[in-house]
């Protein structure tokens, strides 16, 4: 799922022209591995939310964090 609402506090606002083109590239970039996606850790179901949340704020994550339901 991708969704942007836009930002005011940077002046992005929702324009759908834009978000087409943003989705399109960044769907093509991942499909072709151009955009690599990096998983740094992967937590095991919802109990283990508190503990992947304790890590996302440690700022110690080279990458995403995944919680896998």
């Amino acid at each position: 799922m991708f969704d942007f609402t836009g930002n005011r506090h940077f002046r992005l606002v929702q324009d759908e022209e834009a978000f087409a083109r943003a989705k399109e590239f960044i769907g093509q970039e991942l499909a072709d591995g151009s955009l690599p996606i990096t998983i740094d850790r992967e937590f095991q179901g919802l109990e283990k939310l508190p503990e992947a949340m304790q890590y996302m704020s440690s700022n110690l994550a080279s990458g995403k964090i995944v919680i896998t339901i």
